[in-house]
């Protein structure tokens, strides 16, 4: 044989060779993981981890046993609402330079200010809902994402991104992704933009038609066993007039707020819709062969339930133990289809959150609402002080004081204030949340029109501690402990065992994961990698 046909047939066999350990699960020591899987539970406060642990036998479980738990992680900017959170947690950078520092912003339109969706894109459109419907797409999104980052390490590696948020997944595909695609109520079906895809591939039609609807069911049951109720303290208790005892049945709480709504309205406020997310992240593994090809693939999973589950019924209720239950039987299951096809030894995860909640106001000592008629009435008198004539300057700090004065507004700033934040640790976590010219509203929301408010002269303001907006029964927004204090879990391929119960951001879980896959990240990030999760040395040479 030529010396060269037995090189061929030399290389040939040590891939062959590996490529049958890859398919038994076993892992070569000189490769990275094969998936690096990204987890996050929208609105799950420290806490709630911490204690409803006794009540876990699934993957909540398994992850504290076998990853490394920091239990109260910090989510490093001041305005904890979800695009930012998940957008951070998905770039290593903070709002403020990936851009997305809002879930909606006051805007100048066709001489009109009003506010807008962060991620809404009129040039897109929503597949399956026709021309009706605004797309959405990451044309706000300032930064590359942990999955655009793997893509752009091997022109092989495959990028999916899959919630329960709607739109949501667009912070964790960025701009280059092989799909995003999220629950939509009004359609009862997972969906994506035109902005990723014109139509919706087979393994999504076929999850829709076949296996949703065995999720979708009108009563939610108690899965609570009695020895752990008593974990859940808060009274029973529904915003929308729900009822507030198991069982939970759409035929009695088929309005919302007043307002009728459909079955699968209904099913989007449960955590049954998380249950089918796993079971779609499995199917998304098997028919995009996730893990099981010789590139780093990237999957993204952002759970709602949590979110809406603890804006209805509050954060230590028994709806959301329910809830966190449900999601670490599922994710169990989750984990073992990852073990069997993928294998154990060969993908890499982290479970974070994107912000904590605020109990209800009369659960905590000194706690008030601000309700609408408290907004509309200072928002009134800053209309009155916009209109007098008053030069820019004087406006603006006439709009500020008077803010200032109000019972419930700790503070206020302006652009320049948050241009140069100090040592006012308030005004550097607001800094970090700021983009000049795409002001939030929030928190000072109102009900009607307005052409003065305070966002469009680049004002952001704080409540005080403990002063929660009307809005659910719990609320987050604030850069207070209770909505910045997140865990943050590493589990698999090169992560130690361990806990401590600080010492990690969520703007650090990006650039954690890229090292543990050897993935080069970009320089000049807000986060760092925590090299105390890793095992020495998951210091395999990071790919250029």
């Amino acid at each position: 044989m030529k010396p060269h046909r037995i090189g061929t047939w030399t290389a040939f066999l040590v891939v062959a060779l590996s490529t049958c350990a890859f398919a038994a699960g076993k892992a070569n020591p000189q490769q990275p993981p094969r998936l690096v899987v990204q987890i996050t539970m929208d609105q799950l406060r420290a806490d709630l981890l911490e204690r409803y642990a006794p009540a876990f036998t699934g993957g909540l479980r398994r992850l504290e046993n076998d990853g490394y738990w920091i239990r109260h992680g910090r989510v490093d900017h001041a305005l904890t609402v979800s695009f930012p959170g998940h957008a951070t947690l998905a770039t290593g950078m903070y709002p403020s330079h990936h851009g997305l520092t809002a879930n909606e912003w006051w805007v100048e339109r066709d001489g009109k200010w009003r506010e807008i969706d962060v991620s809404d894109d009129s040039a897109h459109r929503i597949v399956g809902a026709g021309e009706e419907r605004v797309g959405a797409s990451p044309r706000n999104l300032q930064a590359e994402t942990l999955g655009e980052w793997i893509k752009r390490s091997n022109a092989d590696a495959r990028s999916i991104a899959l919630g329960t948020g709607t739109a949501i997944p667009i912070a964790y595909a960025g701009h280059r992704s092989d799909g995003a695609f999220w629950f939509d109520s009004r359609l009862n079906q997972f969906t994506t933009s035109t902005f990723y895809a014109d139509a919706l591939p087979a393994w999504i039609v076929a999850f829709n038609r076949s296996e949703l609807p065995k999720f979708e069911k009108d009563t939610w049951e108690l899965t609570v066993a009695a020895e752990f109720r008593k974990l859940a303290p808060s009274a029973a208790r529904s915003y929308n007039s729900r009822s507030a005892k198991f069982p939970h049945r759409y035929q009695e709480e088929s309005t919302d707020g007043g307002h009728s709504i459909t079955l699968p309205q209904w099913f989007a406020s449960t955590p049954l819709k998380d249950e089918a997310l796993f079971a779609l992240a499995s199917r998304a593994v098997d028919a995009e062969r996730l893990g099981q090809r010789q590139a780093t693939d990237y999957l993204a999973i952002d759970v709602d339930a949590t979110d809406s589950v603890g804006h209805e019924y509050g954060a230590r209720s028994l709806e959301q133990l329910d809830t966190l239950m449900r999601l670490d039987r599922a994710l169990g299951a989750f984990l073992q289809h990852l073990d069997s096809v993928v294998g154990a030894a060969n993908y890499v995860l982290a479970v974070s959150a994107d912000h904590g909640v605020a109990d209800p106001a009369e659960e905590v000592p000194g706690g008030r609402w601000v309700n609408t008629a408290d907004i509309e009435s200072v928002l009134d008198e800053v209309e009155s002080i916009a209109q007098r004539g008053d030069s820019i300057p004087d406006m603006r700090a006439a709009i500020v004081r008077k803010l200032k004065s109000t019972w419930f507004v700790a503070d206020a700033y302006t652009e320049e204030d948050l241009e140069h934040p100090g040592r006012d640790p308030y005004a550097q976590l607001y800094a970090h949340s700021f983009r000049p010219g795409y002001t939030p509203d929030f928190p000072l929301w109102s009900d009607k029109p307005r052409a003065f408010h305070p966002a469009r002269y680049g004002i952001v303001v704080r409540f005080r501690e403990n002063m929660t907006l009307h809005a659910a029964t719990g609320v987050h927004g604030s850069p207070y402990d209770y909505d910045r204090d997140v865990p943050i879990v590493f589990f698999g391929r090169g992560i130690q065992r361990g806990s401590r119960a600080t010492g990690g951001r969520t703007v650090d879980v990006a650039p954690t994961l890229a090292q543990a896959a050897a993935i080069r990240a970009p320089g000049r990030l807000d986060g760092r990698a925590l090299t105390f999760v890793l095992k020495p040395p998951t210091m395999h040479q990071t790919r250029r």
